[in-house]
């Protein structure tokens, strides 16, 4: 960490809360209420709410209050992250992904190594540019489920006018907050860390008859997602085509295989709980809007859920 601060002085940073929570439980901190309060004190967008998580794990265990106090709150905490970065996450599952789709090529030697990085990112970035030719959507599809979920729960809330752009909203759960949509914020902070409105902001847009979608931030449109997979990775010749260099070759390094069979998955946790085993093929399935066995979502009959809506109609905005 102090060499990434080092050349990256201007740059926050911020800590994984999985691997927060499993050096948590190694320091002797284990039960689901502290790991409630733990999830409160992290995923609370306001002040308020992250104290009162914090509040309440200092009532269960004083010893794990102050473990956790030590922790830097802008590193882990969303009511304290910049708002620079529009993302919300806690927990570093991006690279969880990017190095999954690298599992079948980072062991192997160096060069070959990057080659295959190389490939998998070329293949990737064609396939992406494909789809944007035919997709019907304007906003990312993730952000327009978001977007969905909080035109939702905008309905419930209560907004009025205190001036030009400016007004007081209340929500279902009898909180007030001071919406401003010229500066697009929110005191809910959800709008000012993930740059889509939130169900406070949308009500007060409905009020004037503005549209919600206008207001989410450039980065997750479509315009800016076409920008971002442009770029070309060309293909690389092969070693036959290598231009030859004065010098001796310089040969890999001797490689001795160990006894026993190679390890290959990531090693678990002492308390991390286990994995669940594929039963895809002997299981039912569960329907993920009604949670229902014995169909999917597409053939549900009940009301589909906002983000299930929108995949149906291929997240395009009717």
């Amino acid at each position: 960490m102090n060499a990434i601060n080092d050349v990256f002085p201007d740059s926050p940073q911020r800590f994984c809360l999985r691997h927060i929570y499993a050096n948590f439980q190694s320091a002797g901190f284990r039960g689901e209420e502290l790991k409630k309060h733990l999830d409160q004190a992290a995923y609370s967008f306001t002040k308020s709410g992250h104290e009162k998580g914090m509040e309440n794990l200092k009532k269960e265990s004083f010893e794990a209050w102050q473990w956790l106090s030590q922790i830097p709150d802008h590193t882990w905490a969303r009511y304290k992250m910049d708002t620079v970065c529009k993302t919300d996450l806690v927990v570093n599952n991006l690279s969880e992904v990017f190095n999954m789709m690298i599992l079948d090529v980072r062991n192997k030697p160096i060069r070959t190594m990057l080659e295959g990085i190389r490939t998998k990112l070329m293949i990737k970035f064609q396939k992406t540019r494909e789809k944007t030719e035919s997709c019907r959507w304007e906003i990312t599809p993730t952000y327009s489920e978001i977007l969905e979920e909080g035109k939702k729960w905008a309905k419930y809330c209560d907004a009025y006018m205190a001036g030009p752009g400016i007004w007081q909203v209340t929500s279902s759960s009898e909180n007030t907050y001071c919406v401003n949509l010229n500066n697009h914020t929110c005191d809910c902070r959800r709008w000012d860390m993930t740059a889509v409105p939130c169900s406070h902001s949308i009500a007060a847009m409905q009020k004037v008859k503005l549209h919600p979608e206008d207001f989410v931030n450039d980065f997750f449109k479509k315009p800016m997602y076409c920008e971002t997979y442009k770029h070309i990775i060309f293909p690389v010749p092969g070693p036959d085509h290598w231009p030859h260099t004065p010098g001796h070759d310089i040969s890999p390094p001797v490689f001795k295989e160990k006894k026993g069979k190679k390890q290959t998955a990531r090693r678990k946790g002492v308390f991390e709980v286990p994995a669940k085993k594929d039963t895809s093929r002997i299981g039912t399935v569960t329907c993920s809007n009604c949670k229902k066995q014995g169909h999917r979502f597409s053939n549900c009959g009940d009301p589909l859920k906002p983000k299930f809506q929108m995949r149906m109609n291929k997240h395009q905005v009717i």
